[in-house]
């Protein structure tokens, strides 16, 4: 990543170092990195890559997010969606999103305000 005149500019996702992460939704560690935090919003962009046979939980987040998949298949709400699907999901609503068909899958998700998360299922 590198920043170009005030712009953020990553010209290969796929060559981004993720971190290893474990949120209370998921039953393994998933890889992220941070990849823009709005100081006044608190908005933030996530590059996420969920390992093949990862299992989440239903849950919610306080503030609007958007997926847009870039490798693999996920599982959003009940249906499945490849490389190129979009979709939004508002504020507060209950929703499941898994990696789908026995792949890893690797997606951008904006969140329209500070990433937190509540499992709806334990």
């Amino acid at each position: 990543m590198m920043e170009h005149n005030g712009a953020i500019i990553v010209d290969d996702l796929g060559s981004v170092d993720l971190e290893e992460s474990q949120p209370a939704i998921y039953d393994r560690p998933i890889g992220v990195r941070r990849l823009y935090r709005d100081p006044k919003s608190g908005a933030e962009h996530y590059l996420i890559r969920y390992p093949a046979g990862l299992t989440a939980s239903r849950h919610r987040h306080t503030a609007a997010h958007t997926i847009v998949v870039l490798e693999g298949r996920l599982e959003a709400n009940g249906q499945v969606i490849g490389p190129s699907a979009y979709c939004h999901f508002p504020a507060g609503q209950a929703m499941h999103h898994a990696p789908a068909g026995g792949e890893s899958c690797t997606f951008v998700t904006v969140f329209d305000g500070p990433f937190d998360v509540e499992p709806l299922d334990r």
